[in-house]
């Protein structure tokens, strides 16, 4: 696991990380604003450790919500593969 997470960072720059998370990127930048904003409004340190504290932790739920979808489309995707007669598209009537 280390490996790949090693492998992975040398393979990809962040910015190509977020274009494929382009909401993720958003959220990076607002915190970027907020942060900057914080400091020139004067706020204290506790002020900015909290406002940042809670942009990071919304931020790690938005990656979390996306890598369950993944996890879940492929594990469906295995599933269909699997057993073809099993599974159905179509909500029952």
């Amino acid at each position: 696991m280390n490996a790949e997470l090693n492998q992975s960072k040398t393979e990809k720059s962040l910015d190509e990380r977020f274009a494929q998370h382009p909401h993720m990127y958003e959220q990076m930048q607002r915190l970027a604003d907020m942060m900057e904003q914080a400091v020139a409004q004067g706020a204290t340190a506790d002020e900015a450790e909290e406002l940042a504290l809670k942009q990071i932790n919304e931020l790690g739920r938005a990656i979390l919500t996306d890598w369950a979808k993944v996890k879940q489309e492929r594990s469906q995707s295995e599933l269909k593969a699997k057993f073809p007669r099993m599974i159905k598209d179509s909500k029952k009537n």
